[in-house]
């Protein structure tokens, strides 16, 4: 536990009284210097606490390279930016790259990697360093202006700080504050009424009631200015997300009635997360169908959205495994087969400008009418 950002946390509920658990989440993951992912030293792979799809097999950023291929064909050729945010040690970037230099589009695509950490820029760098023509770093989506072409995230927005509520007879929000020198939890009012917008439009009165007091789960508001932020940077072009979520339905369902919300330590899950503060991630599931409402509010539409194997399938995955070993082929079963990050993970696709494109990936199985 990292002391100085811990006695950060308590200073911020001494002088307030309470905090709500997303300003304790974005404070554990984000603080300057001492959040999980803004300190120096911070490793994402198999040697931090998780590991993603890329570190499973370089196919699956020889995937995303061919959708951007495809992307840039939809948007009539020639120059495409792409924005990765939250690249973490680069190997997503280094696989689609690597996978397009020889390939005629290499020539028209500018790679920008969205970075707050300047030790994982660093490391990024020097991985990429046989793409330093192609790539360019950036801190903000407001340093970029009216572009056309594709913004891409992998497992980005499970870890933007969420609000935890819970039902007792009508909504409450979690909070935390202290108990002698210890975290603990109470129960307050909603923080804001952009909150008790996002419940009411997500959770009908009918799922709401079959909830039992007690019923506990999470409500990302971040994603609305996450998003709101991408299509400023964006006049056309495509945004896709892979990441682990549900439509709204499955998401706040009466089963599901401890929330999504967990930590990872050593790759190791937990529920405990204050033992470790600052040393492992949080994250929890996305809700798929706010992020549709909300892109369609910014002028996206969503054109996919399928399991992450199916949309591998149907974007013709056989086609780069054909040349493979065995061994690559039983890593690439990873990212495909139900039981594996092919089901837990999504991908969704929309898209900002004239017409709906068709993308390849979803013709298998498209089930954007879940959302």
């Amino acid at each position: 536990m990292k002391t100085a950002l811990v006695e950060k946390i308590k200073s911020a509920i001494r002088q307030k009284g309470e905090i709500t658990f997303e300003r304790f989440m974005a404070m554990a993951l984000y603080e300057p210097g001492l959040g999980y992912y803004a300190s120096p030293g911070t490793v994402i792979g198999r040697a931090g606490d998780f590991y993603t799809s890329p570190h499973l097999h370089p196919a699956f950023g020889w995937m995303l390279a061919r959708q951007m291929e495809e992307c840039r064909e939809r948007l009539g050729g020639g120059g495409l930016d792409v924005i990765e945010q939250g690249p973490g040690q680069g190997w997503l970037a280094k696989d689609i790259l690597d996978y397009l230099k020889d390939r005629p589009a290499y020539q028209d695509i500018r790679y920008h990697l969205l970075e707050l950490n300047p030790d994982l820029a660093s490391a990024q760098k020097e991985l990429l360093k046989d793409h330093t023509k192609k790539t360019s770093w950036i801190s903000s989506y407001n340093e970029l202006k009216n572009i056309k072409g594709m913004v891409l995230s992998n497992e980005l927005l499970d870890a933007f700080p969420v609000h935890v509520i819970e039902k007792q007879g009508g909504w409450k929000e979690v909070y935390l504050t202290l108990k002698g020198d210890e975290f603990t939890e109470e129960l307050g009012p909603l923080s804001s009424p952009e909150l008790d917008e996002y419940l009411s439009r997500f959770i009908s009165p009918e799922d709401f009631a079959g909830f039992r007091d007690g019923y506990r789960t999470e409500a990302d508001l971040a994603m609305k200015k996450w998003i709101k932020d991408v299509s400023g940077a964006l006049s056309e072009g495509f945004l896709i997300t892979v990441d682990y979520g549900y439509p709204a339905l499955d998401y706040y369902s009466p089963e599901r009635d401890r929330g999504t919300l967990l930590a990872y330590y050593r790759h190791e899950t937990t529920e405990d997360f204050f033992s470790h503060i600052g040393e492992e991630d949080m994250t929890a599931h996305v809700n798929f169908s706010a992020l549709k409402k909300w892109g369609e509010e910014e002028g996206f539409k969503a054109l996919g959205f399928c399991p992450q194997g199916t949309y591998l399938v149907s974007a013709g995955i056989d086609e780069v495994m054909a040349a493979l070993s065995p061994d690559d082929i039983l890593r690439i079963k990873g990212l495909i087969l139900p039981g594996t990050m092919g089901e837990t993970h999504k991908v969704m696709a929309q898209y900002k400008g004239e017409g709906s494109p068709d993308l390849r990936g979803f013709r298998l199985r498209n089930l954007i009418r879940t959302l």
